[in-house]
């Protein structure tokens, strides 16, 4: 059991609410040293979309600035996000780190033809003031090479230092018994800001501690069917690093900070006992790291989800192929649109439901949108559902059953004799309500009366229009745009 700290508990909550609110972007300045797990990090912080990064700037470390320069700016072209600013930091002048020599052949696609003029021309340091100073709030500095760019700014303007709200840093204080490789790079420059009285958190552990990037989470990790996973994939396929990687060499290292912004809650920091400005890391989650590793890299509609576990499948079908025709087209796109959580839901309730319905859909979104809102794992929540039990609306009541887990069998959702397209959702000490709005429920009755005045309600052909009109519902009905959301939490309401 972990022992109280009233200090410790103050800077955790710190980090959760700056993240606690998962639809807005953190301002978040990197710099890099281009790395392969800095190519894994940025890649994963570009792809969860957590953070709103207005700089770039690369350092001297185990690759050199030119070269990481290049490789960031085809990173940031794959994504299409050249816009952002790149600045280059000095070089050292000291002899390479041993890695240097592998990691010279192993570059993102693209990167032999960026040209050499493509960065800023003002220096990394110089770069750093300028973003900081024109940011209107706080602004986090994660920091996957050495500390050397930030170090310089800070002397360039020592001001900038208050409107850094903390230092993310895989790397440990000059004096550690293992300050890292980051540090030993440049421990001058460590050690300046490490004294600046900004808050840091150092990533360090030992790697008997860490989670390894073996050829196991890389298969997992290049199967998440995204472009940020093919990257993964594209930088990796080398017969150095593939021997590498099944001999066990690498670990999932400046990933880990990215991960933090994300998930504070998958790791233990102590204050340090020298500085009081320092929280050390002690422990992590390691199954948690990994689940959010992959999620990281996965489509953005499932960051937020608990992963539904197949229970006699080997797996829920994905592939168009093993579909009907008129949803065949559909799959990919629906996937890529709203996730494999979703989509899981959503077919799963189709098949409960014994035929294509919007509302069922609809029942469906609104539970995969609750779990997600809350954060709550599959099987966790308590439903209570207006939608009453008079179809059509009550076909509400099978999608919200097979998206949340909460089943009639389990006794976890009760049926009000309402007549709404609404629902409570439980969970721990919040109640969220969820209510389909006006305009999309009004539209949705309309086209189903239509179909009823036209071919009565229970016809075959009835149903085949219905069918034609849910695989369209299914793919407008966004479920982060289409409910009216309210919090409350023991009586108190939020939105």
């Amino acid at each position: 059991m972990y022992r109280f700290n009233f200090k410790v508990l103050l800077l955790l909550l710190l980090i959760q609410v700056q993240v606690s609110a998962h639809d807005v972007a953190l301002p978040v300045i990197v710099d890099t040293d281009m790395a392969l797990d800095d190519i894994r990090a940025i890649t994963m912080l570009i792809n969860s979309e957590v953070a709103q990064v207005p700089l770039f700037t690369v350092s001297d470390g185990v690759r050199a600035p030119d070269e990481g320069v290049k490789n960031l700016m085809a990173l940031l072209d794959y994504f299409e996000m050249g816009h952002i600013r790149v600045a280059k930091g000095p070089e050292l002048g000291t002899a390479p780190p041993p890695m240097r020599k592998y990691i010279e052949s192993i570059n993102v696609p693209g990167s032999t033809k960026i040209p050499d003029t493509g960065y800023e021309k003002s220096s990394a340091p110089e770069a750093i003031v300028s973003a900081v100073k024109i940011m209107d709030e706080p602004v986090t500095f994660l920091c996957l090479g050495p500390l050397t760019s930030l170090a310089a700014a800070l002397e360039i303007d020592p001001g900038i230092g208050k409107k850094i709200s903390r230092i993310i840093y895989y790397g440990s204080d000059p004096g550690a018994r293992e300050p890292g490789i980051n540090t030993i790079r440049d421990p001058d420059a460590a050690a300046r800001v490490f004294s600046s009285g900004i808050k840091i958190y150092a990533i360090s552990l030992p790697e008997t501690l860490l989670l390894g990037f073996n050829s196991s989470l890389y298969k997992k990790a290049i199967t998440q069917g995204t472009r940020a996973s093919d990257l993964i994939e594209a930088v990796h396929e080398t017969e150095t690093i593939r021997k590498m990687m099944s001999e066990g060499h690498f670990y999932v290292w400046d990933e880990m900070a990215v991960i933090l912004i994300k998930d504070p809650s998958l790791f233990r920091f102590e204050p340090s006992p020298d500085n009081k400005d320092v929280m050390v890391l002690k422990e992590i989650n390691r199954k948690g790291i990994e689940s959010a590793y992959l999620k990281a890299l996965g489509l953005p509609g499932d960051f937020h989800l608990d992963t539904r576990e197949a229970v006699v499948l080997t797996e829920i079908p994905q592939d168009p192929l093993m579909f009907q025709a008129d949803v065949s087209p559909a799959v990919n796109q629906l996937i890529n649109m709203y996730g494999v959580e979703e989509w899981k839901a959503c077919l799963l309730t189709n098949e409960l439901h014994r035929h294509l319905g919007i509302y069922s859909i609809a029942g469906a979104k609104m539970g995969v949108r609750a779990r997600e809102i809350l954060e709550a794992p599959f099987d966790t929540l308590e439903v209570i559902t207006d939608a009453g039990s008079s179809p059509p609306l009550s076909c509400m009541n099978d999608g919200l059953q097979v998206s949340t887990g909460a089943s009639l069998g389990r006794g976890a959702i009760r049926v009000t004799e309402g007549n709404t397209p609404s629902a409570q959702f439980l969970f721990k000490d919040l109640k969220l309500t969820l209510t389909l709005k006006k305009e999309v429920w009004a539209n949705i009755k309309k086209d189903i009366g239509k179909l009823v005045s036209t071919y009565g309600g229970t016809t075959p052909e009835y149903f085949k229009k219905v069918r034609e009109l849910s695989v369209v519902y299914w793919k407008d009905l966004d479920r982060a745009l289409i409910f009216d959301e309210k919090m409350e939490k023991r009586g108190t309401a939020r939105k």
